[in-house]
């Protein structure tokens, strides 16, 4: 991690959230499921993000492809958040205190579907799982401005695992 996320961490501007367990990653559509980070339109702030990691926990029943999905546009509609994380500030000084504005969720109804940014890895069938940690560092370089989201998806075959995601909160 770069000195500016470590200086937003400092100054407890940094979050983070993971899955209470091991969840199954949906394919990109608006029933999301897995792992859901959605900045509320009008919430004043960017969320930017430091990393994104899945670890798979079973063996896929085939080839399965984990990526990163994003919003189509941004939208005033709200997520409606049905399984929502436990979020973290960085400064850890307890779960839900210091909360800022991003929404994280193992399963949420999105505004809309959806759409592929890039994969993150993948196992090519059940027998060839090597579970190794699916990890994206973009290192500032994904913003989810106010009303928008990033999910985690998978292609062709469910993916089963731990996920989580760190993101730092700006004004927008």
């Amino acid at each position: 991690m770069n000195q500016w996320f470590l200086d937003q961490a400092r100054q407890g501007k940094m979050f983070h959230a993971c899955s209470a367990g091991a969840v199954t990653l949906s394919t990109v559509s608006a029933t999301c499921t897995g792992l859901a980070l959605s900045n509320p339109y009008g919430s004043g702030k960017n969320l930017i993000i430091a990393q994104i990691r899945f670890q798979p926990s079973t063996a896929p029943g085939g080839a399965a492809v984990v990526g990163i999905a994003v919003s189509p546009a941004v939208s005033q509609t709200a997520v409606t958040h049905t399984t929502p994380m436990v979020i973290h500030n960085g400064l850890l000084t307890g779960s839900d205190v210091s909360l800022g504005v991003g929404r994280a969720d193992a399963a949420a109804t999105l505004p809309a579907a959806p759409v592929w940014l890039r994969p993150m890895g993948s196992v090519v069938a059940a027998s060839s799982i090597t579970p190794s940690m699916y990890v994206d560092s973009p290192d500032g370089s994904l913003i989810v401005p106010p009303g928008g989201n990033i999910s985690l998806s998978y292609l062709t075959t469910a993916a089963v695992g731990i996920a989580s995601i760190s993101w730092v909160e700006v004004d927008a």
